[in-house]
């Protein structure tokens, strides 16, 4: 049988502006006023939130460099899972990924973008519609042509910054009034802030995905493992200036009471309405460049699944030579993100999760399955292969801490949603466990 080579298509900066580009873009734009709520409107103890939710993020980036600098091979960071642990487990976790975890996310930000170029009062019905059709275009760029999907990912990480630093710049030297609110004074929240951290890890989410296309990332050994350690190091920093440069620009009680448009409010309170529009369009951008970067990732893991013989699925596996991906494995990708859409319009129109979404509880389980991935980086230690101290123990364990703290942080915000949806993700993943099983009894 013939082995098909991938040609190797993405440098150092086109990894990092993955993970940049993957991460910010959405989250941080329309989750500030939630963080500070759970903060009682409390500015330090918002920043502080957003310090610890860099954690995860952080120290897990940097244990799983270990990993990326050892392995290259098709499947990311489930080609781990499979070579350490049991195949098994890498198919239930893998399978979970490209089709519950990171399309539930792939909607839901395209939704976001649809939002920010329809407005806030605008109908459901016309939001949906606009994300799908923005999904269609996203994927017909993925497939069609990988150069010009990859060019848009480094463009619009470029350019998505410009936003977060024209308010975090201005922020740190605004001198101006709050704009008119109802005065909050700051409340004693309790162990409640840690509640914050579920719609945080949105704005922190996506960072491993660029794990599914080491094969394609020229010299991965050296520019995957430098990607996972200056990307969320980059990302950090953004984030601590925006928050506190949009605090000092509209103040929390503004913020709370805007919501959503407290960055819309922001823009036109500097730079006036016209420039405005101009910042709201790059901020549309951004949040395509978001579900652009998961997609891009997301539509490659069932072909490399069937690759490996997790999915069995000849057709999934055999990688178009034109398009340098598997068109089938793809299309199946998106067709479940349109699911989701659908599944996301639902809860949305009836209430049913108020105050979140369908991708935050599969966040949630999401990050407490790469505990196994830090489990394998501390065996790895004390064998004595990984030599770093940092990136080999206390890496590691800082990001099991950061795991359990979100899970406690997501159970405080409503137990019995969230402990419903944690057990639907789990009750997935051993179907599908399940299904590995019987293909390796048919094959046997």
């Amino acid at each position: 049988m013939k082995v098909v080579e991938e040609k190797k298509a993405y440098g150092l900066a086109t990894t990092i502006a993955m993970i940049v580009g993957v991460v910010i873009g959405s989250g941080i734009y329309f989750k500030v006023d939630d963080i500070l709520n759970y903060a009682g409107g409390n500015v330090g103890l918002g920043m502080t939130i957003i310090a610890l939710g860099s954690f995860a993020i952080v120290f897990g980036s940097l244990s799983i460099s270990e990993l990326a600098i050892r392995h290259s091979e098709a499947g990311g960071i489930f080609y781990y899972y499979a070579h350490y642990i049991h195949p098994g487990l890498a198919t239930a976790l893998g399978i979970f990924t490209a089709y519950v975890y990171l399309p539930t996310v792939v909607a839901v930000v395209t939704w976001v973008a649809a939002i920010f170029t329809l407005g806030t009062q605008s109908s459901l019905e016309a939001q949906v519609l606009l994300a799908a059709l923005y999904l269609f275009v996203l994927t017909v760029l993925n497939i069609f042509s990988k150069w010009l999907a990859g060019y848009f990912q480094s463009l619009s990480t470029l350019i998505k910054v410009i936003p977060l630093i024209a308010i975090a710049l201005v922020g740190l030297f605004w001198q101006g009034d709050f704009p008119q609110a109802p005065a909050i004074t700051p409340v004693a929240v309790g162990w409640g802030w840690l509640s914050g951290l579920v719609p945080l890890y949105f704005a922190y989410d996506g960072w491993t995905v660029v794990a599914s296309i080491a094969p394609e990332i020229k010299n991965p050994k050296k520019n995957l493992a430098r990607a996972f350690i200056f990307g969320p190091m980059a990302i950090l920093a953004l984030y601590l200036l925006f928050f506190y440069g949009l605090n000092r620009i509209l103040g929390p009680d503004y913020i709370l009471m805007a919501g959503n448009d407290a960055v819309v409010h922001a823009t036109e309170l500097i730079y006036g309405k016209t420039i405005s529009k101009i910042l709201l369009l790059v901020i549309i951008i951004a949040v395509l460049g978001v579900s652009n970067g998961m997609l891009l990732g997301t539509m490659r893991l069932p072909q490399a699944f069937a690759q490996l013989g997790w999915i069995k699925n000849p057709k999934f596996a055999k990688l178009n030579l034109k398009y340098q991906l598997s068109i089938p494995a793809s299309l199946s990708v998106v067709a479940v993100a349109y699911i989701w859409l659908a599944v996301h319009y639902l809860v949305s129109k009836f209430n049913l999760l108020p105050g979140s979404d369908i991708s935050e509880i599969a966040i949630v389980f999401n990050n407490l399955s790469f505990v196994f991935l830090y489990i394998i980086v501390l065996r790895l230690y004390r064998k004595g292969i990984i030599k770093n101290k940092l990136t080999g123990l206390i890496a590691p364990l800082l990001a099991i801490l950061s795991a359990l703290i979100l899970l406690l942080g997501g159970l405080l915000t409503n137990f019995k949603t969230v402990t419903f949806f944690l057990l639907f993700c789990l009750l997935f993943c051993l179907a599908a466990f399940a299904y590995y099983q019987k293909n390796q009894r048919e094959k046997g």
